[in-house]
């Protein structure tokens, strides 16, 4: 990295910490917004107009990309034609949806045909476009998406795909998990044991042989975990204070969520209670499952459930999406199996981009909201980290405890909610999106800047398979860069499609502590794209697991997973996890989205062609823009549509979020279809 570029991001620091005012030029600073495209700047005598930029490639956080350009002299009439291309590195950020590209370099300037002038127009350009640019995240993606970007793709993970234990209910219910059998641990100062190894508030009375559920509002009991669950007529008044106590050491919800939708009204009859040893998962109708046709398919679906259920009406054929994974039986009771995306009835691939149940399509292998999925999972969200701020302290329940990786020469500790790893002579430990390094288990954590190349082969049949998706991209004495990509929060690819969790189920650690791994089942997870990965859908509204600090991983690593979709900070913590680290931590860039604009028509539609030349896309088709002809029509290429396509699709995908925020779901504005080619994974030879 240049001096010069340390030095800026030092400056730049130190503005943003003391709130001092930034140097005017290119360099941008807090509060940065989406320039508008196209942009406008004057240089002496000449004005200057750059066009949205053009991806050509996007490899981890490497960006190389073109743009048109066009310039006039004061006092000429005409203006002069180029194009532009540059490199630089990107700085992601999804909870704004908004992304820095820094340590920009030009690599080429061309005007052809502008004479003396281009070399003038050489030098203003590399003097003006350097710091930091911004541009939305939505803009790039379409790129890639739609104008076939070169992209880098992390290879199709061999997950587990086992169906978990499908309990289906015609009335309210609620699924609660244990982690394996359960293990009992004294209540200090009352009659009671709590179940250990489950997020719930379980207790059991030895005296009356009686087990106790906290409902939130309402305590349910049974004589065994497996039901019938009810609710007394008066619960033992000595069960408050253990929820109060429980409650207490809890991470605190802010909001009231009494009104929201899908809670219980008060007094409504208590739902049916499920309890599992092994992973499961609860779909639920509202009574007796209704069927509505899919039009121009041979499909129905279910309406009165959140869940996803379709009906293949000629095989008579169920399928249920689960945690991204189809399972097919021929009754809702079952037996399930597990049928690849790839094997589906191709009418599931027919689903219209705007029926009640298009947010499968991304399910589906081959759909466009299949694709973008992908490439959206593989977008790194990056921060810049300031290693004298960093801290870590590793809890251990004991003694450090480790187990080997199978296969490996890697060990990982078991007896602790941290994921820490012995390779190589030394300790490392992930915590939050940051890699930390020491010589001892114990500590003192310094924040890594290298990690042994053995931990990126971790197989998804060990519980650390996700830390393989955090990165350490580039690093100086005071800062390191590190990036994860969704699969750090348990979202792969695999079967072409974006799934959740690895499909293993990890025994936890039950000593005077409990400390699970993540799960895969159990939350009636639902894709987010605007999220970055996989939120919680508690189905029929109830949420009876509780949110103490040694359970987070259970979640993979989500924070408040009980919370309301909207609260901003469920959101916050889970579409940018550096976010959850003190502002002294990261450098922020206070990147933010522009006011929704109506494009003023006062520019051309320019494009950078891959040939060289310079096109414009008009109401009646595309010209040829050369500085020493008048504008030529020419015949419209797949490349040139490709490229028109992506920035309307694009710039719409901006507006949509700008209106809308993080939601779960694919977006409502769908990609073009029957163009594009999903972006040109891998490194082949560009075109």
């Amino acid at each position: 990295m240049r001096k010069s570029t340390i030095l800026a991001k030092r400056l730049l620091f130190l503005a943003l910490m003391l709130g001092l005012a930034l140097p005017t030029g290119r360099l941008l600073g807090a509060d940065q917004a989406d320039q508008s495209w196209p942009e406008e700047f004057d240089d002496g005598s000449i004005h200057l107009v750059l066009y949205q930029p053009q991806v050509d490639s996007w490899k981890q956080d490497r960006l190389e990309a073109r743009m048109a350009a066009t310039a006039t002299r004061q006092g000429q009439p005409n203006e002069v034609f180029g194009i532009v291309t540059f490199s630089a590195r990107t700085e992601v950020d999804k909870e704004t949806r908004m992304v820095a590209l820094e340590d920009l370099k030009v690599t080429n300037v061309a005007f052809p045909g502008s004479g003396s002038s281009q070399g003038e127009l050489t030098q203003i350009l590399r003097s003006h476009i350097q710091g930091v640019v911004t541009i939305s995240l939505d803009r790039l993606l379409a790129d890639v998406a739609v104008a076939n970007a070169e992209f880098a793709s992390e290879s199709s993970s061999i997950l587990k795909n086992d169906p978990p234990k499908i309990i289906f209910s015609q009335s309210p219910a609620a699924l609660i998990l244990i982690d394996g059998e359960p293990k009992y641990q004294n209540v200090e100062g009352s009659k009671y044991k709590r179940v250990m190894n489950t997020p719930a508030l379980l207790l059991y009375d030895p005296a009356t042989s009686t087990y106790y559920l906290d409902g939130q509002t309402r305590w349910m009991a049974a004589t065994n975990l497996n039901g019938p669950w009810s609710q007394p007529a008066a619960a033992p008044s000595d069960l408050e204070p253990v929820r109060a106590q429980a409650l207490a050491e809890e991470e605190k919800d802010p909001h009231d969520h009494s009104k929201d939708p899908g809670t219980a009204p008060a007094g409504a009859p208590p739902p049916t209670v499920y309890v599992s040893t092994a992973p499961a998962e609860l779909i639920e109708t509202q009574g007796a499952p209704q069927f509505s046709p899919i039009p121009k398919t041979q499909l129905t679906y279910v309406t009165n459930t959140g869940s996803d259920i379709f009906v293949d009406v000629k095989k008579q054929t169920f399928y249920v999406l689960l945690s991204g994974r189809w399972y097919t039986a021929k009754t809702m009771n079952g037996p399930w199996s597990w049928v690849a995306g790839k094997k589906l009835p191709a009418d599931f691939s027919h689903i219209p981009p705007d029926h009640p149940k298009s947010a499968v399509l991304a399910s589906v292998p081959g759909t466009v909201e299949a694709r973008e999925a992908v490439i959206a999972n593989q977008v790194p969200q990056t921060a810049v980290v300031k290693r004298s701020e960093a801290k870590l302290t590793v809890r251990y329940d004991g003694a450090p405890q480790f187990k080997p990786i199978e296969g490996m020469n890697l060990e990982y500790a078991i007896n602790t909610p941290t994921d820490v790893i012995h390779a190589d002579g030394r300790y490392y430990a992930l915590e939050d999106g940051i890699w930390f390094v020491c010589d001892s288990p114990l500590g003192p954590w310094v924040v890594a800047d290298a990690i042994p190349a053995a931990i990126y082969s971790i197989p998804p049949s060990s519980p650390l398979y996700h830390v393989r998706y955090v990165y350490i991209y580039g690093q100086t004495p005071d800062w390191v860069e590190f990036g994860y990509t969704p699969g750090y929060f348990g979202a792969f690819v695999s079967d072409d499609v974006v799934v959740f969790g690895t499909g293993w189920w990890y025994p936890g650690w039950c000593g005077d502590l409990y400390f699970g791994w993540p799960w895969t089942w159990g939350f009636g997870s639902e894709f987010g794209y605007w999220t970055g990965g996989w939120f919680w859908r508690p189905v029929g509204g109830y949420w009876w697991y509780h949110n103490p600090w040694n359970v987070h991983r259970i979640y993979n690593g989500h924070r408040h997973p009980n919370w309301a979709q909207n609260d901003p900070e469920r959101i916050r913590g889970n579409a940018n996890v550096y976010s959850r680290w003190p502002a002294s931590v990261v450098l922020s860039r206070g990147l933010r989205q522009p006011p929704a604009a109506v494009a003023s028509g006062q520019h051309a539609d320019l494009y950078a062609g891959k040939d060289g030349h310079v096109y414009e896309h008009r109401p009646d088709g595309w010209y040829q823009r050369d500085n020493s002809k008048p504008p030529q029509k020419v015949k419209a290429t797949p490349n040139l549509n490709n490229q028109s396509q992506a920035r309307s699709y694009g710039a719409a995908r901006q507006s949509e979020f700008q209106s809308r925020g993080h939601s779960v779901g694919m977006p409502h504005v769908s990609a073009p279809r029957g163009i594009g080619g999903g972006g040109r994974m891998g490194g082949g030879p560009r075109r």
